[in-house]
């Protein structure tokens, strides 16, 4: 596969249709694009563009150990997997202390894939008030029981979320709360906060918020980092949106260390279109 690297932002464009002329990232308008290398090549073809514009990303390396990974999953079967996982975190736990966790949340919380920045992503729409998102993985159905002293307030809830952790864990959360219930986005991002901050496997919370505009309505965007059940430091985006008696809520948890999650994140956020 071959793609046209944007000149704006970098963003790498799959080619695989002559209609190619923008950038998916940015919108901004590719140099050169197959429209304008025609004029200048006027028996060229398709194919010849391809050839000699188009980018193949270098081949990434092999990895060894990745192989004997697969090599040992596919001997060992369910069965080994689960006793070596066992074995793993109790070697972990003999080990002690934060080194032990850190051993073990390293192989829960892998860094995600690079393809993410490359491949086609997901778009989904949820909700009644609908709310659209493209992401790099698949999102599902996470719908669970609101607590009573909120459930009260709600007239309709949905939530969505990727199954497979794969690096990053998005949420996405939509609340329609009953006529007489104010429902405020100052409000909304200190509830938001509070329920982090209420939660026991979290520690050392920083975080900062910033006032944006999302599809025409005002939007919080909080970002910082915790420590998850004292083992490893996490990041997270929080955007939350508010119109009327509709709540939205996108919660995006990745590892700290992870600079091409923070850019993909980024782009999770731009994606979201409110209907």
């Amino acid at each position: 596969m071959t793609y046209l690297k944007c000149k704006s932002c970098g963003h790498y464009n799959e080619l695989k249709s002559e209609f190619l002329t923008f950038c998916a990232e940015c919108g901004k308008k590719l140099s050169p694009n197959y429209a304008d290398w025609k004029l200048k090549n006027p028996e060229g073809t398709f194919e010849q563009f391809q050839h000699e514009t188009g980018i193949k990303p270098k081949k990434a390396r092999t990895n060894h150990l990745g192989l004997l990974q697969q090599r040992y999953l596919a001997w060992a079967g369910r069965r080994g997997v689960i006793i070596t996982i066992i074995l793993v975190i109790g070697l972990a736990a003999v080990a002690g202390g934060y080194i032990g966790k850190k051993v073990v949340f390293n192989l829960i919380y892998p860094k995600i894939n690079k393809a993410w920045l490359y491949s086609s992503w997901e778009t989904v729409k949820i909700g009644r008030q609908t709310i659209e998102i493209s992401t790099p993985m698949h999102l599902g159905v996470n719908d669970r029981p609101l607590a009573p002293e909120i459930a009260q307030f709600v007239e309709y809830a949905k939530s969505y979320r990727n199954r497979v952790e794969e690096g990053m864990q998005v949420e996405v959360n939509m609340y329609s709360y009953r006529p007489n219930v104010s429902n405020d986005l100052e409000v909304a991002g200190a509830a938001a906060a509070t329920e982090m901050k209420k939660n026991q496997e979290i520690s050392d919370l920083q975080y900062k918020t910033d006032t944006l505009t999302q599809n025409g309505m005002s939007a919080l965007l909080q970002e910082g980092s915790f420590i998850y059940k004292n083992g490893i430091r996490l990041a997270f985006s929080n955007l939350l949106m508010v119109n009327g008696q509709h709540r939205w809520e996108i919660v995006i948890r990745y590892r700290e260390d992870d600079t091409l999650a923070l850019a993909t994140a980024h782009r999770i956020i731009k994606s979201i279109d409110v209907k």
